[in-house]
């Protein structure tokens, strides 16, 4: 029992570089500026932050309890506009890296308090930022690729090492998520009784669908939506394994022809790459908002720091054998 314990202590204090806290960090900093960018260009950010006394749509103001943003704020429409200003900075912020704890939890809080004042235009895929904001906010994600990394570098601090529980939750994260959205896909299109048609319905969306895709309704077509429907349920529902591949990749040297499967076939990347082409076609295909982009971001945290440098150097040309902190 202690030897597990042990185990377990070892795992969650386990240190790494921050490089893929940081590609997650910039990366998804740049997908929430480009939708905060776009409320601007719409012309919708006093429809999506001010009270309806202001112009928006909101119904804070007539509700018995309210969020503290308009208790401490006159509610008006440059109140809105203020509040979105300051997201953005706060954006800007953990996006190049400047007080990127502060700015990462400071962002969480703000964001709440549009989301509380009109809970129609919060989706899913902002819950699950704010979830990953939050543990940047807890994490090193601002030691590397960072304003606060440069003014480091300027006083003589090396690259130091940073705990790699804030990647782990992340991963954890998002595996939770991939696993309750299969599992709760049990409407009917989804399903063999309805003809696994859930992805060809989505795609005669008008509202959504980015092409007319009226020609999925002939063969071969109308069979690969089918296939990709049935193959995104069983994907999904079966995204716990991941784990199960990392603990191989992690355990190398212990026995098991399945885990020297994985490992020499990499099944950990694999698994990753499927994600990643399943959120690519869904941004190619569909309008769904930041949702593809952002899980993408997100998919970062899927990848090692060694591997990370490694193709750091390879973008820079540097192809020396040093570890990745050497760096």
């Amino acid at each position: 029992m202690m030897q597990r314990w042990n185990q377990w202590v070892r795992f969650w204090s386990h240190t790494e570089h921050p490089i893929s806290l940081a590609v997650v960090r910039i990366s998804l900093g740049l997908v929430l500026l480009s939708d905060f960018l776009q409320m601007a260009w719409l012309d919708v950010v006093t429809l999506l932050f001010a009270p309806a006394e202001a112009g928006g749509l909101s119904n804070v103001l007539s509700r018995e309890s309210m969020g503290w943003w308009y208790q401490v704020m006159p509610a008006t429409e440059a109140t809105a506009h203020l509040h979105w200003a300051l997201l953005v900075g706060l954006i800007l912020m953990i996006t190049f890296g400047a007080f990127t704890r502060t700015a990462a939890l400071a962002m969480v809080l703000l964001w709440a308090q549009q989301a509380d004042a009109l809970n129609l235009s919060d989706r899913g895929i902002d819950t699950l930022c704010r979830n990953v904001l939050l543990i940047l906010a807890f994490s090193g994600a601002g030691r590397w690729g960072s304003i606060e990394a440069w003014w480091r570098k300027r006083k003589g601090t090396t690259i130091s090492k940073v705990s790699a529980w804030p990647r782990y939750l992340i991963i954890g994260q998002l595996v939770l998520m991939y696993f309750t959205a299969g599992i709760q896909k049990i409407g009917f299109h989804w399903t063999p009784m309805g003809h696994f048609s859930a992805l060809y319905i989505a795609l005669q969306d008008a509202a959504i669908a980015r092409f007319d895709w009226s020609h999925l309704r002939n063969q071969p077509w109308y069979f690969l939506t089918q296939v990709g429907t049935s193959t995104t349920v069983v994907w999904q529902i079966a995204y716990p394994l991941v784990f199960l591949w990392y603990w191989y990749k992690r355990t190398p040297d212990r026995p098991g022809r399945l885990r020297a499967f994985s490992n020499r076939m990499h099944l950990h990347l694999w698994w990753i790459a499927i994600g990643a082409i399943f959120h690519l076609l869904l941004a190619i295909t569909l309008e769904l908002g930041i949702f593809p982009w952002a899980m993408l971001a997100m998919y970062a945290a899927f990848i090692e720091p060694k591997e990370a440098m490694w193709a750091w150097r390879r973008v820079r040309g540097d192809e020396s054998s040093e570890q990745p902190l050497a760096a």
